[in-house]
């Protein structure tokens, strides 16, 4: 099958926490390499309350975003990377592209806000 045509409901998902990481045939265009924090690597969610991560300290993972704020991920190399956080267990992505999703929580009369660990 090719990887262009694959439904979205058919592509591998991975979930720690509040972040879902879906795979991608492919990134998108003229997106912004995000810098790494020189300490935890690649930071794809924290808690202000508590500064806990969801990150990946390996070098063959890079993360981007678009004009519009959608964050996505590339995972070079052969081997998986470990997606860590101090409260869950380590995720191992291998290899490929992956949008970044974080979950946010709704309460009727509020202003919509990111969940956080």
């Amino acid at each position: 099958m090719n990887t262009k045509t694959v439904p979205k409901s058919d592509r591998k998902m991975y979930r720690q926490g509040d972040v879902l990481l879906i795979a991608v045939p492919e990134l998108p265009e003229r997106l912004i390499e995000i810098e790494r924090d020189p300490a935890r690597g690649i930071v794809l969610a924290k808690s202000e309350v508590t500064g806990h991560a969801h990150r990946i300290s390996s070098r063959t993972a890079s993360l981007y975003r678009s004009e519009s704020e959608a964050r996505f991920m590339r995972v070079m190399g052969p081997a998986p990377v470990a997606l860590q956080h101090e409260e869950h267990t380590a995720v191992e992505l291998p290899p490929g592209s992956y949008q970044v999703v974080i979950h946010h929580e709704y309460q009727p009369g509020e202003i919509v806000r990111r969940v956080e660990d």
